[in-house]
C-alpha cells in the first residue's frame, strides 16, 4: 500500500475518532448539566421549605421574647446541613448561631428583603452554600429569619453520576475507536489479499507452466526447477508454443507460423535447427531435460508433460 493511501486512512482514522469523541463528550456534558440542574433545583426547594417551616415553628418564641427557645431551635439546625441561623427584627439580631464555617462569612442586617434575595448562592469557607431570607410573619412586616444550608450534600450526590457518566463516556468511546481501528485494519487486510490474489491471478494468465518448466509470457523468461534458461527470441517462442499446450503436437507449419511469421523461406530444416538449440539450453540446466522435447515422426514435436514430472523432478 503506498504511503499516501496510508496516510489518508490514518486520517480518515482520526476524523473517524475526532467525531466519536466530540460526540460522546457533548451528549456527557448535556446529561451532566440537566443532571445537575434537576438535582440543584430540588436542593433549593427542599431548602426554602425547611427555613420556612423553621421560620413559621420560630415565630411564637419571637413574640413570647423566648431566646433560649430560639437558640435551641437555631442548633437544631446546625446540627443537620445549616451553617448559620439568623432571626432579626427592627431592633437587630435576636439570634445569630453559626459553625465554623461560617464564622469569617459577613451577613450585615438586612433593612428589607426582596422578593429576589429569599434564596441565592453564596461561598463559604470550604465550599458553598444557598442563603434563604424567610420574612417573619408580623402584622408590621419587620424581621426575618436567614438560614444558611451547606450545599457539599448536592455537590456529594452529584459527584457519582458524573463520575460514572465520563467513565461511561470514555469507555465508549475507547470501544468505538477500538471498532474502528479493527475495521480499518480488516479492509486494510482485504485489500492486501485482494491484490496478492489478482498478482496470482496475472501470475497465472501469464506464465505457462509444465511440472518443473515456467514459461513466463511477459517477461519473456524461462526457468527450469527454478533455474534460468537462456532462450534467443525465436528459441523462446518455439518453446512458448509448445508449452502453450504440453503433450499436444504441433505441426512444422504451426511452428513456422509461431516462429517464424514474416520469413517466408523457413523451412523444416530450421525447425530442427532450433529444436536442437533449445534441447541443448534445456539440458544445460538439467541433462534430463533434452528429453523434454519430443519428436513425433511424420507430425511434428511436442512437449512431453506426461514424463515431466517422473523424469525431472
Amino acid at each position: 500500500m503506498s504511503l499516501k493511501r496510508r496516510l489518508a486512512q490514518h486520517r480518515t482514522l482520526l476524523a473517524l475518532a475526532a467525531i466519536v469523541v466530540s460526540l460522546s463528550a457533548v451528549v456527557t456534558t448535556l446529561f451532566t448539566h440537566s443532571y445537575l440542574g434537576v438535582l440543584h433545583d430540588a436542593f433549593r426547594e427542599r431548602s426554602v421549605a425547611y427555613a420556612q417551616a423553621f421560620t413559621s415553628a420560630a415565630q411564637p418564641w419571637r413574640t413570647q421574647a423566648d431566646f433560649e427557645m430560639l437558640r435551641s431551635a437555631a442548633h437544631l439546625l446546625l446540627a443537620g446541613s445549616a451553617i448559620y441561623v439568623q432571626i432579626a427584627d427592627e431592633t437587630g439580631f435576636l439570634v445569630d448561631e453559626r459553625t465554623a464555617a461560617a464564622e469569617g462569612l459577613t451577613l450585615d442586617l438586612e433593612s428589607e428583603i426582596l422578593a429576589s434575595s429569599l434564596s441565592q448562592t453564596m461561598r463559604s469557607a470550604g465550599g458553598s452554600h444557598l442563603d434563604i431570607l424567610v420574612p417573619l410573619p408580623s402584622a408590621d412586616g419587620s424581621g426575618y429569619a436567614r438560614v444558611g444550608i451547606d450545599r457539599a450534600t448536592v455537590i456529594a450526590q452529584s459527584n457519582g453520576p458524573i463520575v460514572i457518566a465520563s467513565g461511561t463516556a470514555i469507555g465508549f468511546d475507547a470501544v468505538m475507536l477500538l471498532i474502528l481501528a479493527v475495521a480499518i485494519r480488516g479492509r486494510r487486510r482485504e485489500e492486501q489479499a485482494s491484490a496478492g490474489h489478482d498478482a496470482a491471478i496475472a501470475h497465472n494468465e501469464n506464465t505457462l507452466t509444465a511440472g518443473p518448466l515456467e514459461v513466463d509470457v511477459r517477461r519473456k523468461t524461462v526457468r527450469l526447477s527454478g533455474a534460468p534458461v537462456r532462450l534467443t527470441p525465436k528459441q523462446f517462442a518455439l518453446l512458448e508454443l509448445l508449452a502453450g499446450q504440453p503433450g499436444r503436437v504441433f505441426s512444422e507449419r504451426e511452428i513456422l507460423e509461431a516462429a517464424w511469421p514474416d520469413s517466408p523461406y523457413a523451412d523444416s530444416k530450421d525447425i530442427k535447427q532450433y529444436v536442437y538449440l533449445v534441447r541443448r539450453r534445456l539440458s544445460e540446466v538439467d541433462t534430463d531435460a533434452r528429453d523434454l522435447i519430443v519428436t513425433v515422426p511424420g507430425f511434428g514435436y511436442k512437449l512431453a508433460a506426461e514424463s515431466v514430472d517422473s523424469e525431472l523432478t
